[in-house]
């Protein structure tokens, strides 16, 4: 078996349609790098300037001046109980900081946005991964080549989908990883403490991405054993998520939004990912709430069993089928 799987790892590697997405996601990966670093660059002198004199023009807005005014008079009504008279000027005219052009790198929210989109085109590259690796097999006819060699089906797709699987992640863990390192020396250089809190949620965030990656691929090629074909798989997943998601919140109960396959690979990456749920109906009277939060529990929960069903399925119809 060690043989066999040493056998598919130089296969996965060596294809070009595998190096093609491994150059892609690397691409991808440098671009948000120089993205996050560009949007994120420090403020300049002229930024400064900018900001305090857009902040001293709202200040003499007439309106605000007299806001501020009868804010004096009753700060409590304005600002609370514990507030007083001259909290108003500072609570209520905006700061030069308010119009600044752009905030400083922050791990935190980088992971929020940029993070989580980078993870998710690794992992779509990864599904293409694991369907052309399995369907290049049936297109050039060279599985029943195979499996002359080596007849017993069930070692040869173990085999298979052990190689998509540790090349998804090793894929993902390096594009990933170099992200995170890439940000950290940009963070290191403009002096920029990283409290250890975000430290530890992205690197929580990478091994919850690596394994969605190594997921992704061996269901990419679960599924295209199925079908034998690699655009028939592709197909499907692109038919789905145009129409599923729509089809999830058109379903007659309410609480569908939990089965959704975006809000649960989301609720996987994201902290406390919060969702709309339009199939749940709230009157005033009740105390429910359209949104929605999504735990990692729940998350991989679901995803896991999609996982295992297609796993099954392309198993038992890889060793009974006809080649």
């Amino acid at each position: 078996m060690i043989g066999l799987l040493s056998v598919e790892l130089n296969r996965f590697r060596s294809r070009r349609a595998t190096a093609l997405l491994v150059l892609a996601a690397v691409l991808v990966t440098v671009a948000f790098v120089g993205a996050t670093a560009w949007n994120t660059r420090p403020l300049t002198k002229a930024d400064r300037t900018d900001a305090a004199a857009q902040a001293d023009l709202e200040g003499q807005r007439p309106d605000l001046l007299q806001e501020v005014r009868a804010c004096r008079v009753n700060p409590n009504d304005f600002l609370g109980p514990d507030a007083t008279a001259a909290d108003c000027e500072e609570a209520l005219v905006p700061s030069a900081e308010s119009y600044y052009p752009r905030q400083a790198l922050s791990l935190s929210r980088v992971l929020v946005k940029e993070g989580i989109g980078l993870a998710l085109i690794v992992t779509v590259l990864m599904v293409i991964a694991g369907c052309t690796f399995a369907g290049a097999d049936w297109s050039s006819g060279s599985m029943a080549t195979q499996l002359v060699f080596e007849p017993r089906r069930s070692r040869v797709w173990l085999a298979k989908a052990a190689a998509v699987t540790i090349g998804s992640g090793l894929v993902t863990a390096l594009v990933l990883g170099g992200y995170w390192l890439a940000l950290g020396a940009f963070a290191q250089a403009r002096d920029i403490a990283v409290p250890s809190g975000q430290e530890i949620d992205v690197g929580w965030h990478v091994v919850r991405a690596v394994v969605l990656a190594l997921g992704a691929g061996l269901g990419g090629f679960a599924l295209t054993m199925i079908f034998r074909h690699t655009v028939a798989t592709l197909a499907l997943l692109f038919l789905y998520s145009v129409g599923g998601e729509i089809a999830v919140n058109l379903l007659p109960f309410e609480g569908a939004g939990r089965w959704s396959v975006g809000n649960n690979v989301i609720g996987w990456l994201a902290i406390n990912h919060r969702y709309l749920d339009a199939t749940i109906d709230c009157t005033p009277i009740q105390r429910c709430g359209s949104v929605q939060v999504m735990t990692h529990p729940e998350a991989v929960t679901f995803l896991g069993i999609l996982l295992l069903v297609a796993v099954a399925v392309s198993l038992v119809w890889f060793r009974r089928r006809d080649i």
